[in-house]
């Protein structure tokens, strides 16, 4: 006879699979629209040059605020990035309800808001799709045993996040490090059971199905150029390594350094930023107007800036853009995203916070080529590691930010590197008073918390 915890894990194995299947169908759609969205959405603001045509686009961004505020009032779990309130159902603080209702709002008002523009991720947000897929697989298959329903619901719950981040960088290993590290902050072999299945079968679906190109296609198609001494843990090697990797050794530390002093500021800018729009008093459809109205001049003039930003990392790794230019790209990128975030719109950070630390690592990689530092076939490797560094201080979670980097490039001879300048990054943004975003976003929503027909709901 098999135990209950085996039959435990047989069944979480299966069910761990069907959850995956699904929210890599919903991901991978979730992809294509926004992808598209990239394409067409530079080309509509091409043709917004008369007085007539800003007027009409006035007319639809106030159209698309009323609309986002419709879907926030509908269900509070819709505003956001989604990792904070699944962290408080997890840990017990909040439920979700009505997750098919979720799933569907939340998806339209995510095309809505990220294809007009708003400066927002989608990882986020495909990680509380997952968990809703995994919380209404849970309500049907227990509806009629509440404990089966509470213990596995959650392991679904789990699952389903790390699949949706999983489907939506087609990271598989990174989904799964991501439950463990982020979300549930412990071990065990049900948890990873129900994360593996649910993280292989939505990178599954993404690939063999849907065929989605990958999010960052330069970098995946990009071979880089790495000093030996990052490529092993050799003592004798190490022993014996010249200034030059030393050299490289102390730029990826400054780098760390620099992208964690950025991180812990950007991290308290963005609690600011919800915290501005609450003491203004800019609530309903203007607080949504605002980032949508700022998207018609950034849209002429500086269109690299709205959207997640995939786009914009491709452009910086394959185009000479110039030093100036970049910098404005960076100021933009930060601002941006801070007035979009600020409005508790449908949206994620994961993929913004990658932009910045890519065009920070771009930056710093151009002035050490410029100071003859190195060569500028290093530049495409500091730009990589500059996301790792700033998602190490930004979301506090380094491991998962490299394993996310070694499975988007593919090069896993990189480890030591993204170890280096993730834990210099983590470091002096903690020494900076930088808090991990996702739960510092979950305390101020508890504080904000309030109860509507019996049911507890947050905002923030």
């Amino acid at each position: 006879m098999l135990s209950n915890r085996r039959l435990l894990r047989i069944r979480l194995f299966f069910e761990g699979a069907v959850v995956g299947i699904f929210t890599g169908a919903v991901v991978a759609t979730l992809r294509f629209l926004l992808d598209e969205a990239d394409i067409y959405r530079p080309i509509i603001f091409m043709h917004v040059n008369s007085l007539g045509r800003i007027f009409l686009a006035i007319g639809v961004m106030i159209l698309l605020a009323a609309i986002l505020s419709k879907a926030v009032n509908f269900d509070a779990q819709v505003a956001g990035s989604g990792v904070p309130q699944l962290k408080g159902i997890l840990q017990g603080r909040a439920r979700m309800v009505k997750p098919f209702r979720l799933l569907a709002v939340k998806f339209f008002a995510t095309i809505l808001g990220i294809g007009a523009g708003l400066s927002l991720g989608r990882a986020g947000i495909s990680a509380q799709f997952g968990a809703a897929v995994g919380n209404f697989f849970s309500k049907i298959l227990y509806a009629k045993n509440k404990h089966h329903e509470a213990v596995e619901g959650n392991f679904l719950l789990t699952a389903g996040a790390g699949a949706g981040l999983a489907a939506v960088f087609s990271a598989p290993l990174a989904g799964v490090i991501f439950c463990i590290e982020e979300l549930r902050k412990r071990f065990s072999q049900e948890i990873l059971i129900a994360a593996v299945t649910a993280a292989i079968s939505a990178s599954f679906v993404v690939k063999i199905f849907f065929g989605i190109r990958p999010v960052f296609e330069t970098i995946t198609a990009t071979p880089l150029h790495v000093p030996s001494v990052m490529t092993g843990f050799d003592l004798e090697m190490i022993a014996a390594m010249s200034a030059t990797p030393l050299k490289f050794v102390a730029l990826f530390i400054l780098l760390g350094v620099i992208c964690g002093a950025v991180g812990a500021f950007f991290s308290k800018a963005l609690i600011f930023a919800l915290d501005a729009y609450d003491g203004l008093k800019i609530f309903g459809w203007k607080r949504f107007a605002v980032p949508l109205l700022l998207a018609i001049p950034l849209g002429i003039k500086l269109p690299q800036v709205l959207g997640c930003g995939n786009v914009l990392v491709d452009e910086i790794l394959i185009t000479q853009t110039a030093l100036s230019l970049l910098t404005i790209l960076l100021a933009g990128k930060i601002f941006y995203t801070l007035i979009c975030f600020g409005t508790n719109a449908p949206g994620g950070l994961f993929l913004p916070v990658l932009v910045i630390g890519a065009l920070i690592g771009n930056i710093f990689a151009r002035i050490g080529n410029a100071l003859n530092f190195f060569t500028a076939d290093w530049i495409t490797l500091f730009i990589i590691f500059g996301m790792a560094a700033f998602f190490a201080a930004v979301v506090k979670a380094p491991v998962t930010g490299s394993i996310l980097i070694l499975e988007l490039t593919g090069q896993f001879e990189h480890l030591v590197g993204l170890i280096v300048v993730s834990g210099a990054a983590f470091l002096i943004s903690d020494l900076c008073g930088g808090e991990p975003i996702f739960s510092a976003l979950l305390e101020r929503s508890q504080k904000k918390s309030r109860h509507v027909d019996g049911i507890l709901v947050t905002r923030g």
